[in-house]
């Protein structure tokens, strides 16, 4: 393990790190509206089961990496085969966290106004003409919107100045379960509304005829990004872990299925208000930004709701962001011999161009998350897959983990050395089939 990384100070404080980086956009942002779109109660299944088979296995091969090596991705790999050019792969890793962090940056400046706009009733009254209208206008003062960017960053700042154990770990250990308390309230509340149930049943009663082989590509897909993989968190953390004989399957599996659940939860919080006031879900923007603010208008105890969710938005938002800057932050303490202070700079000054790029010129938005997701990601879990089965070995990764159960290591050996690679080639393929 690096010097100057003191880790976590216990397995419970890894997992609620590695949940917060997982917990972030891709969850609350989407998940939602893709079910309800295709296919309902289907999509959670195949959704599920995608996580049972694929998403758990890499999980755990991610983290043993970093877990057997004490090292961050690049020295990970080197470690584990040295004199090979596999060591490339924890620089595709870190540059995947780089642009994820720089690129998401103007969503996180949405939130905050957003936030500040609940407090301060600025949605009250307001048409859906008239919330267009807000959030337009906010958007295309960049300067503004750079503004409140630069202040996201710079809490991301403190919390990584402060270290791991102090820092990510104890945020983490706080900021988690609120989130969780603030989405049972908003749950408990919008299930009282009348036809709330409406928004029950678009997010799981089964359609059929919304679930296509697209609905299949949707799924693998929106797993691999809610998950997280791929995006030197999970190596780095994996790194950071004391326990000497801790089973890393075990682990994984809590932190995957951790994260269904929330995805579920942030469907009943958002679907069933949306519903009740008779409004149709949008994805992403439409339905955060737009759509809410129009529910929260017309129930009961909408101003003091809207407060809650944007709050809890932010914070799932904020543990993912800093759970990716301290990984690219031990990588280059790690990779250049640099004290935390340093790193966090150079972190920081990539991340920051990569913001602007993002903020400035609209264009870049949707060009950098086509290549972050369709491409750096998908490429990041293929090598993560083979290195495992074919590089390492997975009898070496399975002892590394400390599995112990049989059917875990045939699970692990059927889903690394066969499924994984199939699906993640299918993936990257499908999106150039129209």
């Amino acid at each position: 393990m690096s010097k100057q990384n003191e880790g976590f100070s216990s397995i419970l404080g890894f997992i609620m790190v590695a949940i917060g980086l997982a917990l972030g956009i891709g969850t609350l942002w989407r998940f939602p509206y893709v079910v309800g779109e295709n296919g309902g109660a289907i999509f959670i299944f195949l959704y599920i089961l995608i996580i049972l088979v694929i998403g758990i296995p890499l999980m755990t091969c991610e983290v043993t990496i970093g877990y057997a090596t004490g090292n961050a991705a690049i020295d990970a790999y080197k470690t584990l085969k040295p004199n090979t050019k596999w060591y490339l792969s924890g620089y595709l890793h870190t540059l995947a966290a780089l642009i994820i962090v720089g690129y998401t940056s103007v969503i996180y400046a949405w939130i905050i106004k957003y936030i500040a706009g609940a407090i301060s009733g600025d949605f009250v009254g307001l048409t859906s003409e008239g919330i267009q209208n807000y959030f337009d206008t906010f958007n295309a003062n960049k300067p503004i919107v750079f503004l409140f960017f630069l202040i996201n960053f710079l809490l991301n700042d403190a919390v990584i100045i402060l270290g791991v154990q102090k820092g990510i770990e104890r945020v983490s250990k706080i900021l988690i379960p609120i989130l969780f308390v603030i989405m049972v309230v908003i749950i408990i509340f919008g299930l009282r509304l009348p036809g709330a149930i409406d928004g029950v049943k678009f997010l799981f009663k089964p359609d059929f005829s919304k679930f296509s082989m697209n609905s299949v590509i949707v799924c693998l897909g929106q797993a691999f990004f809610a998950l997280g993989l791929a995006m030197l968190g999970s190596m780095v953390f994996g790194s950071y872990i004391k326990e000497k004989d801790e089973n890393i399957f075990k682990d994984s599996s809590v932190i995957c299925l951790a994260l269904v659940f929330a995805g579920i939860l942030s469907g009943l919080m958002i679907l069933p208000i949306v519903f009740a006031t008779g409004l149709t879900p949008g994805e992403g923007v439409g339905l955060t930004f737009l759509t809410l603010p129009l529910a929260f208008n017309v129930v009961p105890f909408g101003r003091v709701l809207s407060i809650l969710f944007y709050f809890g938005f932010y914070i799932a938002a904020f543990t993912s962001s800093v759970g990716v800057l301290e990984a690219i932050v031990g990588q280059f303490m790690e990779r250049f011999k640099l004290d935390r202070i340093k790193a966090l700079i150079l972190a920081s000054v990539i991340i920051i161009g990569i913001a602007a790029l993002s903020i400035f010129y609209d264009p870049a938005f949707a060009f950098i998350d086509n290549v972050e997701s369709n491409y750096i990601l998908v490429i990041g879990c293929l090598l993560i897959a083979l290195f495992s089965a074919r590089a390492w070995k997975m009898e070496n990764l399975i002892e590394a983990a400390n599995i112990k159960s049989p059917f875990v290591r045939m699970w692990m050996n059927v889903s690394i050395k066969y499924i994984s690679p199939i699906v993640i080639v299918i993936i990257f393929f499908s999106q150039f089939i129209k």
